[in-house]
């Protein structure tokens, strides 16, 4: 991170309070029951994920700036520790209730509030505060894919601005490649930027050959054909990895795609049409690549995606 950079008070005030209430509203109208949650290898149960958060900015923000300070909740590390806490025992930790959870949070965040309050932060507050709510932001993330793969409705904030998910129409194919020039690319960041995370360190030189990448993103249409071209059962455009996977779960299509009298696409709770000129999503990286090896294309390298 830049050792000189700083931002004021009241910028890190509203970025804390920002991500708090985003978070606020991907989690506060589920009920009781939802925060809890199935047990499922890919999701956190709501109640121990949002304590998990507060317990990121006590730990790595109000205590590490403080050591002394007594903790705002007995037992934290062991109960929110994503490092401790295997993930198949979030839902049997010994957490508070709900209510418990959100007072906790509460208290955290007021800690935090008045701390900004009383000072103007250096560059290593400002670097601690920004870590603490980028991981929350991150979080939001993954609040939001939760409430998707736990076919949850949709939150307030995607619901009011999104309707059903639908596409508004009007757009059409864009194809075609564009031509990228290469040369070297410094690929990471450098010690000026002001905030970075520890595995961004340090830029360095990659040579980039020349390549053509797609106009714009894979869609729907696109990724149709090659499902109703059986490529989901044809073994010679899956790595020997991604056909393990394939085959053990069966799929023969995307995990959140059906075919009734047209292709559907489910949306949290609901089912949508399949829009045909939206990206396809919630495709892994085996079906992105099955799908290359089928349309005879190839996914970017990092340091191409990155240039």
């Amino acid at each position: 991170m830049n050792p000189h950079f700083a931002l004021p008070a009241a910028e890190l005030t509203r970025l804390v309070q920002d991500a708090a209430a985003r978070t606020r509203l991907l989690v506060d109208d589920l009920s009781d029951e939802q925060w809890k949650g199935p047990r499922l290898a890919i999701v956190n149960p709501p109640l121990w994920e949002v304590g998990h958060v507060a317990n990121f900015y006590e730990t790595f923000v109000l205590r590490e700036l403080e050591p002394h300070r007594p903790p705002l909740i007995e037992n934290g590390n062991e109960r929110y520790n994503s490092f401790v806490i295997d993930h198949d025992d979030r839902w049997d930790a010994p957490l508070p209730d709900r209510a418990g959870t959100d007072a906790y949070r509460d208290r955290v965040q007021q800690a935090l509030l008045e701390r900004l309050d009383r000072r103007e932060p250096g560059p290593r507050e400002t670097y601690l505060v920004l870590l603490a709510v980028l991981h929350e932001d991150m979080h939001d993330e993954a609040f939001t894919y939760t409430r998707h793969t736990l076919e949850y409705h949709p939150p307030p904030l995607i619901a009011a601005g999104a309707g059903n998910g639908a596409s508004a129409g009007g757009e059409g194919p864009l194809p075609g490649d564009v031509e990228v020039p290469g040369g070297t690319f410094m690929l990471g960041a450098t010690p000026d930027e002001p905030f970075v995370f520890d595995n961004e360190m340090w830029a360095h030189a990659v040579d980039v050959a020349p390549f053509r990448i797609a106009r714009a993103p894979v869609t729907n249409a696109e990724y149709l054909r090659f499902v109703e071209n059986a490529g989901y059962l044809r073994r010679e455009f899956w790595s020997y990895e991604g056909w393990r996977r394939r085959t053990r779960s069966g799929a023969e299509h995307p995990a959140y795609w059906r075919r009734r009298a047209a292709w559907e696409r489910r949306h949290y709770d609901a089912w949508v049409p399949l829009e045909p000129h939206a990206p396809v999503i919630h495709v892994n990286w085996y079906e992105a690549e099955a799908w290359c090896n089928w349309a005879g294309r190839r996914l970017p390298s990092e340091a191409e995606w990155e240039l």
